[in-house]
């Protein structure tokens, strides 16, 4: 009977083990279920073009473990068509810090955020790390001429443009960014003519300077010389007119 008893006992502690491993599986399967739920669910908002919805949904679907990266990007978008810079940086930055595949995305929206509050410099830097990931990127292109503007970057911006243009030559913006690149062209070549002018009027100004600098010392030392030479019979010498003698 004791043996009986001990061999049932086990056999419910082997049930109560499995029903326990099956209890912690299920609920590992739950979670995953319901991670993989609100990423869906705040996705599909996202798509809807909702951002308010979805931003809130996201930021949960990116605190669960094992979250994918494109949470944190969709995110981070959803954050900027709030308006909201400061939170849009903050989840790109965190979306980057475990990137592998939109490395180059996260760094290019942290520099759009940037633009956007007009931090200009901050923005020139994520869109070079951009673009030295991913150097046919257009759009950073772009964007970084556009940033160049706004710092008075002009050869700079023109040099972006160009590129974007030869990456996106069928773009709707080419045509104005054609003529964006004329009025830039005419007037670096007016800022040339200009400089060049400036340097020949210094150069003339500073040669008629030279020219009555040298008049002027030419003049004073012809001065100078008359008044020191001496003229022919002009001094007298004096001499002893009583002889001398000396005396016996």
């Amino acid at each position: 009977m004791r043996r009986r008893g001990f061999y049932r006992s086990a056999a419910l502690g082997r049930f109560a083990a499995c029903l326990a491993a099956a209890s912690a599986i299920a609920m590992v399967a739950t979670a995953a279920a319901g991670a993989s739920e609100l990423s869906d669910r705040g996705i599909g908002l996202f798509m809807e073009n909702k951002p308010q919805e979805a931003a809130p949904v996201l930021e949960l679907a990116s605190k669960e473990a094992g979250t994918d990266e494109k949470v944190f990007l969709y995110l981070g978008i959803a954050y900027q068509q709030l308006g909201r810079w400061d939170d849009a940086i903050a989840a790109f930055r965190k979306g980057l810090a475990a990137s592998s595949l939109y490395r180059h995305q996260f760094l290019f929206n942290i520099a759009n955020s940037f633009f956007a509050q007009g931090r200009n410099a901050f923005a020139l830097e994520y869109y070079d790390q951009a673009l030295a990931l991913r150097s046919d990127y257009a759009q950073a292109y772009l964007n970084r001429a556009n940033a160049k503007m706004r710092l008075a970057d002009y050869p700079g911006a023109s040099s972006d443009y160009s590129l974007y243009l030869s990456l996106e030559p069928g773009s709707a913006q080419a045509a104005e960014i054609r003529r964006l690149l004329d009025l830039l062209g005419a007037k670096a070549e007016a800022a040339r003519t200009a400089a060049a002018e400036a340097e020949a009027r210094r150069l003339a100004e500073e040669q008629a300077r030279q020219a009555l600098l040298d008049e002027v010392a030419r003049s004073l030392l012809e001065a100078a010389e008359a008044t020191t030479n001496l003229s022919a019979g002009s001094g007298e010498v004096q001499g002893y007119e009583s002889d001398l003698s000396l005396d016996d």
